[in-house]
């Protein structure tokens, strides 16, 4: 292996990129888009409230003497209530009992259910709380003792409410990774379509050089504008080695894709409808580790949505190494088979 062609090659390659103006404009664009979008988000979390109510009948004065702000919304059935927290329709739901009279008139201790969407936090949790004794002690005309039980429908974020513009930066960050992965496929069509590798191959230049220097170019390309992004958005101030290697990751992958996508093009319309289909396939699972519910099983075997998930919980939730580890193995698992798999069939198609 001569790094001295690799260097020459890895040059040459960067010109080449740069000069076909659509993936360079591509490239710059997507940068700024991204960042745009960022920065117009609001960098806040909407606490307004609005809570479901299934109750006995004789709780509907109740609605005559709400304070202002507060939203109650009457459910006909328990089940119709707690289906409209999982879904996070509602963000929090009280279930009164329809025995309750009786277990007030018997000196009982009413119990009550209160159900809680999972991104609501321990405050306004605390708050409600209160609200909900308030309520039960106004119908009674007299302070009583009340058992409330309290359910979180979903995983747990109290305390730990995330701006949609925060949760949208890591799906930003895999989508640059992502993106570039035309340029290089592009870059290595058009090379086979002239015949420039070919000629190339002639030289003294061996094929492991060759796909050396085109893997250095594509790791790059798909590395610097997502660390670009991660820099300029602030993102870079925890967990920086983890974020930093798991993009670094996720380039590697994405070049064995390029590589792959290459081997099976015949131009450059060919690589954007391959291109394409493939960023399909990456986005789905990317988005239900940023926006979470009811996920098949299935979705956990493509590979951006454990990239996704190191990058979510690293800046977001300030989760390091040891809380990644399963998320790293299953990537660099990913990440061998991809380069084989890309190295194996362009290979085949360079000789």
């Amino acid at each position: 292996m001569s790094w001295r062609t690799i260097k020459t090659l890895i040059a040459k390659d960067f010109k080449l990129f740069f000069r076909n103006k659509f993936f360079g404009i591509m490239t710059i664009f997507g940068i700024i888009l991204y960042l745009v979008f960022y920065f117009i988000m609001p960098n806040t979390v909407d606490e307004e409230i609005e809570i479901g109510l299934y109750a006995p009948q004789a709780f509907s004065m109740f609605y005559e003497n709400i304070e202002e702000g507060l939203i109650i919304r009457n459910m006909k059935t328990e089940d119709e209530l707690k289906q409209a927290v999982t879904d996070k329709e509602l963000h929090i739901g009280i279930s009164i009992p329809e025995d309750i009279q009786k277990s007030l008139m018997s000196g009982k201790k009413p119990q009550i259910f209160v159900y809680y969407s999972s991104d609501l936090s321990d405050e306004i949790k605390e708050m409600y709380t209160i609200l909900i004794g308030e309520m039960i002690n106004q119908m009674s005309g007299f302070e009583i003792d009340i058992d409330e039980v309290e359910i979180v429908l979903g995983p747990d974020m109290g305390g730990k409410q995330i701006p949609y513009r925060d949760r949208m930066l890591p799906l930003f960050a895999v989508m640059l990774l992502i993106t570039e992965t035309l340029g290089l496929a592009n870059l290595i069509t058009s090379e086979l379509e002239d015949g420039t590798i070919q000629a190339l191959l002639t030289t003294p230049m061996k094929v492991t050089d060759l796909f050396v220097g085109k893997g250095v170019t594509g790791v790059f390309l798909a590395f610097s504008p997502a660390v670009l992004l991660m820099i300029i958005t602030g993102s870079l101030t925890q967990n920086v080695s983890l974020i930093i290697a798991s993009l670094l990751l996720g380039s590697i992958m994405v070049t064995g894709l390029a590589f792959f996508i290459a081997s099976i093009s015949k131009d450059m319309m060919s690589v954007i409808a391959w291109g394409t289909l493939l960023m399909i396939v990456l986005f789905i699972p990317a988005f239900t580790v940023i926006f979470p519910g009811p996920v098949s099983g299935w979705i956990k075997v493509i590979p951006s949505f454990f990239l996704v998930d190191i990058l979510h919980r690293a800046v977001n939730f300030d989760i390091g190494w040891s809380g990644n580890l399963n998320n790293i193995m299953f990537l660099i698992g990913f990440n061998i088979v991809f380069v084989f798999l890309g190295i194996i069939t362009l290979k085949r198609k360079v000789k």
